[in-house]
């Protein structure tokens, strides 16, 4: 069974067009990569290493090697970031932060770059795919996943899931090259477990013509599962941490409301001054705000395509995953933290962006009863992104960093640096050869 794309308002043929113009292209991944630049520019001008991009990947790159590659990083094989870690062995020191930067700017811009450039059989509208990209680089709530190595996962699996639900690219190289983003990819952190159904339904329901790819990738995909489900078996048993969950039905409709709902449509910044109010601290409210979100992303499930029905089992086996198992604080209930506005925001990017399309799905499918409301909706989503867009400068650390890389340089052998990165709290510890 073939998948149906989104009918909007549009012009395909002359969409087609446009996106097939070599200089459209061009301009498309500048004026993409302009505005994920402009949500934090100083980080771009300034960078510092974030989390695990110094701590974890470069450090042990930096005394274990090529072992780094089969090495699991909490449960599971991460070759992306331990990848582009050894590489940067090869350059100065300072240069590491920015490189480690680009590596998350490449993961985050490409699937606006792919949805905008190869998504017309699913979008059709160019004006649609172009607001879904935009959508996707200013969504709310997104701040621990900008432009950092270590959160770069989370994008190559929207990335994954595109290139599983669109038809094959023209010619074996830019095939080749596609399956080699998902094994990348699936060998990167355990997302390759969630898009492995989705991967599944794929190749049972693609056309003849599509039939080969999809059980390549659905191979590659499956492949990788296993590899990442036998690391965590083996290498990775007992890396993560038990934790105290303290989950409960209300705590569930807190999250989603603050998390997804408010947050996806109006912004961290407006959702904390909401919750000022007594009003908003009824759990009345947050059930009704979380059942009627989670009513209409059920209402575009009947009316929308396969691919937001997989787009859905993707991150409901996410979201399900990162409840049971979150990798947050050792200390405290993990459901209560997770119901902190902006604790956690990894885990609710991908169900915003479900909310988003679900909306859009709406508002073009829908009876008018249901549209009109969805276009509102839609209309008030840009408060959120315009509320959430520029991120809090967080390269305080960069000169810092860069003393540190001096005093390394003038060190000799044997000698131990400490370089801060802009992470609180975070230390990358180096014993130079």
């Amino acid at each position: 069974m073939t998948d149906t794309p989104l009918p909007l308002i549009s012009r395909p043929a002359v969409g087609r067009r446009l996106a097939g113009s070599l200089v459209v292209k061009i301009l498309a991944v500048v004026v993409l990569s302009a505005l994920l630049v402009s949500r934090d520019a100083d980080w771009v001008m300034h960078p510092t290493l974030w989390a695990e991009d110094g701590v974890i990947w470069f450090q042990n790159a930096y005394t274990k090697g090529l072992r780094v590659l089969v090495m699991p990083s909490a449960g599971y094989i991460n070759l992306f970031p331990y990848a582009m870690a050894l590489a940067a062995r090869a350059l100065p020191l300072g240069w590491l932060p920015g490189w480690m930067m680009a590596g998350g700017f490449v993961a985050q811009v490409a699937p606006a770059v792919l949805l905008l450039l190869r998504g017309a059989p699913l979008v059709p509208s160019l004006w649609a795919r172009g607001a879904l990209a935009v959508f996707y680089l200013g969504v709310p709530n997104s701040y621990e996943i900008h432009l950092n190595l270590t959160n770069a996962q989370w994008h190559l699996m929207l990335l994954s899931f595109l290139m599983l639900v669109l038809p094959a690219p023209q010619g074996w190289g830019w095939r080749a090259l596609q399956y080699g983003v998902l094994l990348v990819s699936g060998l990167t952190g355990p997302f390759c477990l969630f898009l492995a159904p989705a991967a599944l339904w794929q190749w049972l329901g693609a056309a003849p013509d599509q039939r080969r790819h999809a059980f390549i990738q659905a191979a590659v995909i499956g492949a990788t599962a296993l590899i990442q489900v036998l690391c965590l078996l083996t290498l990775g048993a007992g890396e993560r941490q038990s934790l105290v969950l303290g989950a409960s039905a209300a705590r569930l409709a807190r999250m989603l409301t603050d998390q997804v709902f408010l947050s996806g449509v109006l912004g961290t910044a407006n959702v904390g001054v909401l919750k000022q109010g007594a009003l908003w601290q009824q759990p009345a409210m947050a059930w009704g705000i979380a059942l009627a979100g989670l009513s209409i992303i059920a209402l575009a499930l009947v009316k929308g395509p396969s691919s937001f029905r997989k787009f859905c089992l993707a991150g409901l086996i996410l979201l399900a995953c990162a409840l049971v198992s979150p990798a947050g604080s050792p200390v405290g209930d993990q459901w209560a933290l997770l119901g902190m506005l902006g604790y956690g925001g990894r885990y609710f990017v991908i169900p915003i962006l479900i909310f988003f399309i679900a909306c859009l799905i709406l508002a073009c499918k829908a009876p008018a009863k249901f549209r009109i409301p969805a276009c509102a909706l839609l209309c008030v989503f840009m408060v959120g992104v315009w509320a959430d867009w520029l991120y809090p400068t967080r390269s305080g650390t960069f000169e810092a960093y860069h003393q540190a890389v001096e005093a390394f340089d003038n060190a000799p052998p044997g000698t131990q640096i400490s370089f801060p990165e802009a992470s609180p709290g975070w230390n990358m510890v180096l014993t130079k050869h």
